[in-house]
């Protein structure tokens, strides 16, 4: 069987940034599911994998424009401490909440305003993947019109019963 539209596919990979620096993965651990052609993994590696067969490994580059997109300025934002809550407990390098529900992280901060990233962590980042395809079976129907393979639409969060 091969990686066509419409099979769920299992992977093992490995991501690593220009310099080599693991960034995330699942090697040795639980292979990741998802529904080839339904838009689940970044489009420069969907593409990459199309046409592959079980235990086919292989390695990928990925630039921003197929990734998480180029940094993008506008994301990048001044906040006045007089529009936060509790400037004070805000420190660089959190995450916080903006006013519209957009996560953004901390990157600078001084005592009239900090300034907020809105950016994905991995915008403007060419990614460096190695992948090992370890399973391929045809999707149910429910697992097409969901767009997602069941065991994702079953996965917790965290302990049982926590969401």
């Amino acid at each position: 069987m091969i990686i066509t539209n419409n099979k769920v596919v299992s992977i093992n990979y490995v991501l690593k940034d220009e310099l080599g620096n693991l960034l995330q993965g699942n090697d040795g651990f639980t292979p990741e599911e998802y529904l080839h052609g339904a838009d689940n993994i970044l489009p420069g590696l969907e593409r990459a994998l199309e046409g592959l067969k079980q235990d086919q490994v292989i390695d990928v580059v990925i630039y921003p424009e197929e990734a998480y997109g180029p940094k993008e300025v506008s994301l990048i934002i001044e906040v006045a401490n007089e529009d936060l809550e509790d400037p004070a407990a805000i420190n660089e390098g959190e995450y916080i909440e903006l006013f519209d529900g957009t996560e953004a992280i901390v990157v600078e901060k001084n005592d009239d305003h900090i300034i907020v990233d809105a950016n994905h962590p991995l915008a403007g980042q060419t990614l460096y993947y190695t992948v090992k395809v370890s399973g391929i079976r045809d999707a149910t129907e429910e697992e097409i019109i969901n767009g997602e393979p069941s065991t994702k639409m079953q996965e917790s969060c965290g302990p049982e019963g926590c969401c």
